[in-house]
């Protein structure tokens, strides 16, 4: 029987953006990012689950934080499609990546619904758009959010999960998507834990310079450095469809030694 990937994270697990096309207007790419199809087909899950023959249920979203994911979780780990797996026997896996620390996933009553807040901008967006989302945004950065607090959460719900599936007998695993956290924990079933630079944006940043043979005492950080030269694209700032296969080739590799 065939393993089920379950996979959490956010936009680059969800395959924003890996639709773009050089000389793609801003226009023309907006009417791509999103789609769910071409995120799939030119991500790197459908490359991830194709190489191992798995059945596969997405729980990552674009401008999905932590919390979120968290919850989405608990949702699905609760859910009778999980049910199902487990009475059908069906071995679980779950490739999990951690996101940005300042993202929130808030109720909201005006929309009667979870919320993405997001406080990169919020000081500017309160100013521009003041939805209520932009408050939100606003008040947690001005008065909650603290980074250290924000990753010893993201540290215990790390514990929390690891210990959930060793107890159901289902294999997990973790990487950094954008950020390489200074953790204080170092789970062996968290990709590249013990490497300084193990973000998929290191990743990214690494074949580049591999291919390009980039030699240099200094190196801006791998964000910028994919946005120079033209790893990521320049509407959205997510990889390109070459670099999406790279992060499949670097997921199934660490995936091949772990199971």
């Amino acid at each position: 029987m065939k393993p089920h990937l379950v996979t959490l994270g956010c936009s680059w697990c969800y395959g924003e953006g890996s639709g773009y096309e050089e000389g793609m207007t801003a226009d023309d790419y907006d009417m791509i990012q999103h789609d769910s199809n071409i995120c799939w087909q030119n991500g790197w899950r459908k490359k991830v689950v194709d190489h191992f023959g798995f059945g596969h249920t997405n729980l990552g979203e674009y401008g999905s934080g932590n919390d979120r994911q968290f919850r989405l979780a608990t949702r699905f780990f609760l859910s009778k499609n999980f049910q199902r797996l487990r009475q059908n026997n069906v071995p679980v896996i779950v490739l999990w990546g951690t996101t940005s620390l300042n993202r929130y996933d808030v109720w909201l009553n005006e929309k009667n619904n979870y919320v993405k807040v997001l406080l990169n901008n919020a000081d500017e967006d309160l100013i521009r758009y003041g939805t209520h989302e932009d408050i939100f945004a606003y008040a947690i950065k001005k008065y909650s959010y603290n980074e250290t607090a924000r990753l010893q959460e993201l540290e215990s719900n790390i514990m929390h999960w690891n210990q959930f599936f060793q107890l159901l007998g289902i294999k997990n695993f973790w990487y950094d998507t954008l950020a390489s956290y200074d953790y204080r924990i170092k789970p062996k079933n968290f990709f590249d834990i013990e490497k300084y630079n193990r973000s998929l944006v290191s990743v990214c940043a690494r074949k580049h310079r591999k291919d390009n043979k980039v030699k240099s005492l200094f190196q801006e950080d791998d964000f910028t450095y994919n946005i120079d030269n033209g790893v990521l694209n320049e509407h959205s700032y997510h990889p390109k469809k070459p670099y999406y296969k790279e992060i499949a080739n670097y997921l199934i590799g660490k995936l091949e030694e772990s199971l």
